[in-house]
């Protein structure tokens, strides 16, 4: 009898098991795809021209917004993955909880392919870079749901809680608190004036939120 109930428990250990590397490994897969639709928009259009040196210069030079785009969206999507493999190495079991805030995340990163587009293609438009800066602070906030629930779910994650995560669970909170109060100050600032010039600007209000939070992160690791 003793003999049948472990037997149980292992299957029941292995099939967990498995459900959660499909979580994974959809997760992983959403990724993968979400920055290889980005890739895919950098391409010179087509033209009934021979591609010469000078055509393909000045291809190159409009080309880059959507270089810089990507470059952007790249290193934040890649940060994003790294905090969910961190993330989910706390994850012994799952539930729909779990489950729900997961594909929200994912949601969130799945826009960021029309978000990118849209900036790309919008030449200087303030509307695209609410779109692309609202979709990072979904990001954010789906992201920080996410661990906080995973820390505070002892169910479904391991024992130990490493100071390192709980540290990350307070940058993350400071990065969501930042980048609303940089929003918020953006849309202050467009609404308050109709210079353009002006307008053009509203991407710095982003610089006090990275120079706080690197300062923060020294902080954390000296502590």
């Amino acid at each position: 009898m003793k003999g049948n109930n472990t037997e149980t428990n292992i299957e029941s250990e292995i099939k967990r098991e498995f459900q959660i590397e499909r979580m994974i490994l959809f997760s992983d897969a959403v990724f993968a795809i979400v920055i290889t639709l980005m890739a895919i928009e950098i391409r010179i259009p087509e033209i009934k021209e021979e591609l010469s040196q000078e055509v393909l210069l000045h291809e190159l030079k409009n080309l880059f917004p959507v270089l810089l785009s990507y470059v952007v969206s790249f290193f934040f999507i890649g940060s994003i993955w790294y905090q969910h493999l961190k993330t989910f190495s706390l994850i012994k079991d799952y539930n729909q909880g779990l489950i729900i805030r997961n594909l929200i995340l994912l949601f969130f990163v799945g826009l960021f392919p029309f978000s990118a587009s849209v900036i790309t293609r919008s030449h200087n438009a303030s509307l695209a870079y609410f779109i692309y800066m609202g979709t990072i602070i979904f990001c954010i906030i789906a992201q920080y749901l996410l661990q906080q629930y995973i820390i505070n779910t002892p169910s479904i994650r391991i024992s130990k809680i490493e100071p390192e995560h709980l540290n990350e669970l307070k940058r993350k909170r400071f990065l969501v608190i930042g980048f609303m109060v940089a929003f918020v100050a953006s849309v202050a600032t467009y609404l308050a004036t109709d210079d353009p010039e002006v307008r053009s600007w509203l991407p710095l209000w982003i610089i006090p939120v990275a120079v706080v939070y690197r300062w923060m992160n020294r902080k954390l690791k000296t502590s």
